[in-house]
């Protein structure tokens, strides 16, 4: 018996080292991602000739174990600090650094579960949650997605953080997403949206795309717990390229009272503009057209349009370049040009950003 209970051991210990040393080797061969941005806007409005803009830095530093038994933790974070503003106070009382991801995850060969901060991009869910996310490719050429939020923050490199706050109240929401991608070509996307007592919305995209063409056609429509009017939203394009130019056609249409009502509460990624002010707002149809081109390393981006709401109209143009100096430094401009119903509500803003990444 003590022979026996000696081997026992001997294997327990053996189990437990083994254990260990995966744990640690996870801990060991965890990847380390950072970047450091420069960013610097100057907005000038109509409206009583002002001038405003500011130039600011931020650092982003993730980490990621790697895999130990299918278990994964994730921790990231941002700092942005302004360095000088045009109009003083346009930084006061923001969020100077956020830890915006602080996740476990488990996943197998079908099934990925994570629970904590994260970061989203789903039709209407983006920038990061605290959230319960769950996805499964059990199903042939389909990825169901499963997911609830309570909470939720902005921490982009070009503008002042948002930490997180709630979602819906202590409500928050639920998510069922499912993309069926089991024709070649065919990207079909249905999904609903639950925040209790708020409203629910629910949609279907679909992307078909060729060596030569590609068309988008996508609907969501809500329904709303504290309104009578329900939001609604439809979306059709156009896209393909010619001698190296991509080209790119779109219409957005919304709902005649209430534009898109709640569905934009949690994110969006539907306007094609910087800034769309009035995409999904009351009775609102948009016409777009986008031009891209990249010659020696410069990628350069145009996009036009007008959107027609409640009797009024609104124009942008945005021009973007993009250069990558390295595998690590990249530059880009950007200018956006907003013509508005009322001139002085007209403004243009010029920004420049420079990113290192490692």
């Amino acid at each position: 018996m003590k022979k026996i209970s000696l081997i026992t051991a001997s294997l327990l210990l053996a189990g437990n080292l083994v254990a260990e040393d995966n744990f640690e080797s996870a801990i060991k061969t965890g990847t380390v991602s950072a970047d450091v941005v420069l960013y610097g806007a100057s907005e000038s409005r109509k409206a009583g000739n002002t001038e405003e803009g500011f130039t600011s830095g931020s650092i982003g530093l993730a980490y990621e174990t790697g895999s130990f038994n299918g278990f994964k933790a994730e921790v990231g974070f941002r700092a942005n600090h302004d360095f000088s503003e045009q109009t003083d106070g346009f930084y006061d009382d923001t969020t100077k650094a956020i830890l915006h991801t602080a996740n476990i995850s488990f996943a197998n060969k079908y099934f990925e579960a994570k629970v904590g901060r994260q970061e989203i991009d789903l039709e209407w869910m983006g920038d990061f949650h605290e959230a319960l996310v769950a996805s499964t490719t059990a199903i042939p050429d389909t990825t169901v997605v499963l997911g609830f939020t309570n909470r939720i923050a902005v921490a982009d490199a070009d503008d002042a953080l948002a930490d997180f706050s709630k979602v819906n109240g202590d409500n928050g929401a639920y998510v069922l997403d499912a993309k069926y991608e089991g024709i070649e070509g065919l990207l079909v996307n249905p999904y609903y949206y639950d925040a209790p007592d708020l409203a629910n919305w629910y949609g279907i995209k679909a992307d078909y795309d060729t060596d030569m063409f590609g068309i988008t056609a996508h609907g969501a429509k809500s329904s709303e717990d504290t309104s009578s009017d329900d939001g609604e939203i439809l979306h059709f394009e156009a896209r393909t390229e010619l001698a190296g130019l991509a080209i790119n056609a779109g219409y957005i249409t919304t709902d005649k009272d209430v534009g898109v009502g709640s569905i934009s509460d949690l994110g969006d990624n539907i306007s094609p503009f910087e800034d769309g002010n009035q995409v999904y707002g009351a009775d609102a149809d948009t016409t777009y057209l986008g031009l891209g081109y990249e010659i020696s390393g410069f990628e350069l981006a145009a996009l036009y349009g007008q959107t027609k709401y409640v009797n009024d109209k609104e124009k942008e143009l945005n021009l973007a370049v993009d250069y990558g100096i390295s595998e690590n430094l990249a530059v880009g401009a950007l200018f956006v040009d907003v013509d508005a119903q009322d001139s002085d509500d007209d403004y243009n803003r010029v920004s420049l950003t420079v990113e290192y990444t490692f």
